[in-house]
């Protein structure tokens, strides 16, 4: 393969996946809006990737990468709900 080739599969394969993590984020977003709760479901994904981080007994570099991802997506839901963050003590004063 060329340089040229392999650069165009990794930007395919970068679109592809965040296309997906804009899917997941929506997907994401309509399901903690339907709780009356969602800061706090969605802060329920940090607690879940910390348990899989060592179920797995990821390391370092494969903990933060999964940690940056799943923080991305948070945002991108909490920027779909438009709401500012997360927490697990505050609910979204936006839902009804």
């Amino acid at each position: 393969m060329t340089d040229a080739t392999v650069s165009k599969d990794q930007q395919t394969l970068l679109g592809i996946a965040y296309a997906d993590q804009t899917l997941l984020a929506t997907q994401i977003a309509m399901f903690a809006a339907r709780t009356a709760k969602a800061p706090e479901t969605l802060a329920l994904m940090r607690d879940i990737t910390d348990e899989l981080s060592d179920r797995y007994k990821l390391d370092d570099h494969a903990r933060a990468t999964m940690k940056a991802r799943i923080e991305e997506t948070i945002n991108l839901a909490l920027a779909i709900l438009g709401t500012q963050k997360s927490t697990p003590t505050k609910a979204n004063p936006n839902q009804h």
